[in-house]
């Protein structure tokens, strides 16, 4: 097995410029939630450290082959990890939502990935699903900690309970998949990649459960966090990044669709959650251009790159790029699966050719 470095992270799907902006708001009510956010995040990122998939040791098959293995804990809003075990694979459903919500998401992105790519489970070897829900105060963000999920309740003011949106779920799972495979650094364009592989196959797995086409998704990541007062419909979008929302207090999605709209910051590890749109675009753009279910095409060109062994951990846009339209001749030839990848980079200005 490929031996990777070890790069610190904390992948949450709340950009810290978002939480920035809400930490800075007049109403203590929106504040402070946000603060405590940053504060608990920040303390995250100083201590975490990337599990190393060095020969990762494997996992003990329980239950059926090819079956989810999940545990759904409760932190009863305390920040210890992992909380009360509350629900096991096969359980009945309890009398919280929020337990259901979760145990049924890590459900949806196990079988996505079975399914779709023959992988099993997060790390091709059947690794149990584990979850914990209701973690902290008002907590306003969702974490991949390289072990397990974990949930917050949000605010109820800007955001909403975090295991609403099935997409987010499986954009933090896929955090997990991208460590066992290209393990991509996570800061500048390998960092946004992070990120931007995470949306795609988020979106995948919410609409492989809906069973949409390319054409009928709404290309949304998020969709149902904001609270009503939000003026947004989620936290970005594939299909137009930049239009996600723009509201007073959060202020308006930064995301670009184009390189020439690329956001140079030292910030949010070098803008990895905002220029993540630029690669979201181009997903969309191959995606909808060859129609069908998008996880069936578009996506497996993804995962061959993902989990193909050519992609260097520190790549940029440009690399990744190149290495999806090498996918898409490998796997379809130079029809139109390889045309729509070489349009849709060109649409959004990022080179092919060295």
């Amino acid at each position: 097995m490929t031996a990777y470095a070890v790069h610190p992270v904390f992948c949450t799907i709340i950009p810290p410029h978002v939480l920035d902006k809400l930490a800075r708001a007049d109403d203590p009510a929106l504040a402070a939630p946000a603060r405590r956010t940053l504060e608990h995040d920040a303390a995250q990122r100083t201590r975490r450290r990337l599990t190393t998939v060095l020969g990762a040791p494997a996992v003990a098959q329980k239950g059926e082959p090819e079956k989810p293995h999940r545990t759904i804990s409760d932190a009863e809003h305390r920040e210890q990890l992992p909380g009360r075990t509350v629900r096991g694979e096969g359980d009945e459903p309890t009398g919280d939502a929020t337990v259901n919500r979760a145990y049924a998401g890590l459900g949806a992105t196990f079988e996505l990935f079975l399914k779709a790519c023959s992988r099993n489970s997060i790390d091709g070897a059947g690794l149990p699903l584990d979850a914990t829900v209701h973690y902290g105060e008002n907590y306003g963000n969702a974490f991949w900690d390289g072990e397990r999920m974990v949930f917050g309740d949000g605010d109820g003011e800007i955001f909403l309970d975090f295991t609403i949106p099935v997409d987010v779920i499986g954009h933090e799972l896929t955090h997990g998949v991208t460590q066992y495979t290209a393990n991509l650094e996570y800061f500048g364009q390998s960092g946004a990649l992070n990120e931007s592989v995470s949306d795609v196959f988020g979106s995948l797995i919410k609409q492989y459960s809906l069973g949409q086409t390319a054409g009928e998704a709404d290309w949304l990541i998020g969709s149902g966090l904001l609270a009503p007062r939000v003026s947004g419909v989620a936290l970005r979008s594939m299909k137009a990044p930049g239009t996600a929302y723009d509201d007073d207090v959060l202020g308006r999605d930064p995301q670009p669709a184009n390189m020439e709209d690329y956001v140079r910051t030292g910030r949010d590890n070098g803008g990895v959650h905002i220029n993540s749109g630029i690669p979201n675009h181009a997903f969309y753009l191959a995606a909808t251009a060859l129609g069908g279910h998008a996880w069936e095409r578009a996506g497996l060109i993804w995962y061959d790159v993902l989990t193909g062994g050519e992609l260097a951990t520190d790549a940029d846009f440009a690399a990744f790029a190149r290495l999806t339209v090498a996918a898409a001749r490998s796997r379809y030839g130079e029809g139109k699966e390889h045309q729509a990848l070489l349009k849709a980079w060109s649409q959004v200005g990022v080179r092919t050719t060295r």
